[in-house]
């Protein structure tokens, strides 16, 4: 592991539990803002004078809504707020103001339509209340605001889509913490004012200040969680084309994340490895060396000496992780289904990829397997590996490496003070990158700056984290490798017709008109003028891709991940020496690729290549020879009976089944609640009963009636989102066993 840069973190600002100061505020805008409601709202009658003390019983009794209730309707029904564009917390809003008017038996409202809008101005004025005072949590620099946790699913760990619910929730909540923050913020007298009460109500640890856009992005992906601080990190690898404010804090997400409590770490280790970091090391430090998304490193010394870094899994991350990628994958299908560009660009593959990639770097095992490997794909070329493992002190959750005295391959400045050729680091990155993606096919899938470092004592460029690795074929190298020789001719057609060769249509193609506007768009950067810098990788054929997909063309998806390690190899290049062009980094891999071909076509590699193939082939023909015996005597067997077996797949009519018999048991849930609208609404109707011991019967009708109401609508709701679900192609077995 290598020895980050030395820097100072701030202690993340928790939330309490409970904070009284805000609670308190709350409740009096709750008061306020349910009497301007009551009073002035048409169409809502009060049987009683609205008074002060009235309305605090009524705010009392919609805190408890808003505290019980309230996340009970938006576990339900979150899922469906892509869906429904967001209507779906309107319709919370109005059932809890309808559940308000319930109970209070002298409120009555002259339609469902003033509940609706009486619910939607309550909560819209609500939420810009809460806001303009300040009662979200502060967003501060420096990792010192809002810190949330993963999320702890308890009870309902035993229930993926309970879990799903329930970080769904807390994904919410965070955008819409970050989101009033960054509406309210700025230099006026409205946010200095704010800033002046959430710094009352909060006690902050630090100056409360203006967060600039940037800085405020980065924030919220690390509030959000690992998965998108990995979705940071992939935008920071390809960051030139941002502003350099935009650059500098995403690339604090390579290695600038919150740390989590040694206690917890210990706890890790102990669970394990079965002993304490103090019995397993000579030496531990408690305090963090450095943290990434999934995962935070300590600094260590063995029992014989050697110095190494302990990776230590964050706590409670799979189910998150889990959630983070269903939840991403069901709005990309969401996304697929109303937007043409989702769909031609296959945005839920791509998501699921990136999702179940991210999975597999959750087993250290995989990843310590990953780095012996990649060590051999490595050994070859000088000057280029893969920390070492110590594999008696490693398991699925914890990863005990070789430390590595460096600095990461983008920090020019000390590299120059060690005395480094940092040409001949850039010339390595490139070897290293044509032997791992067109030589072995085997290559490190995250090479961004964060997890390429530099060692400074011998001048070796290391490859960190190899959690994210990927694999070609033979048949996708050699297109890759025809992809560089187009490249360094300048052959825009000879490119175009090596990405197609890449890729399959979707839809009904033109293929002169493809040629014709790949041509017209990437000819000006593949021929641009002398000493003008162009990121190839990085730039242009991005463009391509873009022209790929608008001809009818989708790329494939397991070259997706190589071309990204390509343009962040490309990226970190351009680093080490700033006087390389696009098309020179294209150039070096050509010349890299001609110089390591024939050492990996050798007479030895061929034979065992076509031993290899040999020995599959006919260990498939040998399990097919019973097969087609057997298959042979049944259909003669037939014959002479006059007639022939068919079997039938019925697994998918076994999903529908399944689905009808859901929509059966809200068939009869439907007419269950209809009779209970129907009866209650009649006793409720009936006259005559005031002073009468029959008169609370009225008064629980219409509680009936308004709760069978409610039940009733969501009951819709639901059925409606069944049948239509039912309707849709299946898409989601893969997603299902996430």
């Amino acid at each position: 592991m290598a020895e980050a840069p030395t820097s100072i973190q701030s202690t993340p600002h928790r939330r309490s539990r409970v904070n009284w100061r805000v609670g308190i505020v709350g409740f009096v805008i709750d008061t306020v803002l349910i009497g301007l409601v009551l009073g002035f709202m048409p169409g809502i009658r009060t049987d009683f004078e609205l008074t002060l003390t009235s309305i605090t019983v009524l705010s009392v009794i919609y805190g408890l809504l808003n505290a019980f209730v309230r996340p009970a309707l938006d576990l339900l029904l979150m899922p469906f707020i892509v869906q429904t564009y967001g209507l779906v917390i309107v319709l919370v809003d109005a059932v809890i103001f309808g559940l308000l008017l319930l109970f209070s038996s002298s409120l009555n409202a002259d339609s469902i339509w003033q509940i609706l809008v009486g619910g939607f101005v309550l909560g819209l004025l609500r939420l810009t209340s809460i806001g303009f005072l300040g009662l979200t949590p502060p967003v501060v620099p420096e990792g010192a605001g809002v810190l949330r946790e993963p999320t702890r699913v308890g009870f309902l760990r035993f229930s993926a889509t309970a879990e799903e619910r329930l970080r769904l929730l807390r994904v919410r909540q965070t955008l819409q913490i970050h989101g009033i923050d960054a509406f309210f913020d700025g230099d006026g007298a409205i946010a200095r004012f704010r800033r002046r009460l959430q710094t009352r109500l909060w006690r902050p640890e630090v100056p409360l200040t203006r967060v600039p856009p940037p800085v405020r992005f980065r924030l919220l992906l690390q509030d959000l969680g690992p998965t998108y601080v990995k979705i940071g990190q992939i935008i920071s690898s390809r960051a030139q084309t941002l502003p350099v404010e935009w650059e500098e804090e995403l690339e604090k997400l390579q290695s600038d994340v919150p740390f989590f409590p040694y206690e917890q770490a210990r706890d890790r280790v102990i669970a394990e490895l079965g002993a304490p970091p103090e019995e397993l090391y000579a030496e531990f430090d408690q305090k963090p060396l450095a943290a990434a998304s999934l995962a935070q490193v300590h600094r260590a010394t063995l029992h014989d000496g050697r110095d190494v870094a302990v990776k230590i899994q964050r706590p409670d991350i799979h189910a998150q992780l889990r959630s983070d990628v269903r939840i991403l994958v069901r709005m990309s299908q969401a996304m697929e289904r109303r937007a043409r560009w989702a769909e031609d660009m296959d945005l839920a593959g791509i998501v699921f990829e990136f999702g179940t990639t991210l999975l597999r770097e959750l087993d250290y095992k995989i990843e310590a397997y990953n780095a012996r490997r990649l060590s051999r794909v490595l050994d070859p070329i000088e000057g280029i590996r893969v920390p070492g493992v110590i594999y008696e002190l490693s398991s699925s959750g914890v990863l005990t490496l070789e430390f590595i005295h460096g600095v990461k391959s983008t920090n020019a400045a000390a590299i120059d003070a060690a005395g480094l050729d940092r040409e001949q680091l850039a010339d390595r990155v490139v070897q290293g990158a044509v032997k791992m993606l067109m030589i072995d096919g085997f290559f490190h899938g995250d090479p961004h700056p964060g997890n390429v470092f530099v060692d400074l004592d011998n001048g070796d460029v290391v490859m960190l984290d190899t959690g994210m690795v990927g694999e070609l074929t033979f048949q996708q190298r050699i297109k890759l490798g025809s992809l560089l020789l187009t490249v360094r001719n300048g052959d825009v057609i000879g490119l175009a017709q090596t990405l197609k060769s890449l890729s399959t249509p979707y839809r009904e193609t033109d293929d002169d008109r493809y040629y014709r506007n790949f041509e017209r768009t990437l000819t000006p950067y593949l021929d641009p003028p002398p000493g003008q810098k162009v990121e190839v990788v990085g730039k242009v054929l991005p463009l391509g891709l873009d022209v790929l997909t608008d001809a009818g063309y989708r790329f494939d998806s397991h070259l997706t991940l190589a071309m990204k390690a390509m343009a962040q190899a490309e990226a970190i290049t351009a680093a080490l020496v700033p006087s390389w062009t696009g098309t020179e980094f294209m150039y070096r891999a050509f010349d890299a690729l001609k110089q390591q071909v024939p050492g990996a076509l050798t007479s030895d590699v061929v034979k065992d290549a076509v031993v290899r193939q040999a020995s599959y082939i006919a260990r498939e023909a040998i399990e097919q020879i019973p097969s087609l015996k057997d298959g042979a005597l049944k259909w003669l067997t037939n014959l002479k009976k006059g007639g022939f077996k068919v079997e039938l797949d019925t697994s998918d009519l076994d999903r529908h089944v399944h689905a009808l018999r859901g929509i059966a048991m809200m068939f009869t849930l439907g007419i269950l609640v209809v009779g209970l609208v129907i009866g209650s609404a009649v006793a409720a109707g009936v006259g005559g009963l005031e002073g009468s011991a029959l008169e609370p019967v009225t008064d629980l009708a219409a509680s009936i009636f308004a709760i069978s109401a409610v039940v009733g609508l969501i009951a819709v709701i639901v059925l409606s989102w069944r049948l239509w679900r039912l309707s849709r192609p299946r898409r989601r077995d893969s997603l299902d066993r996430l």
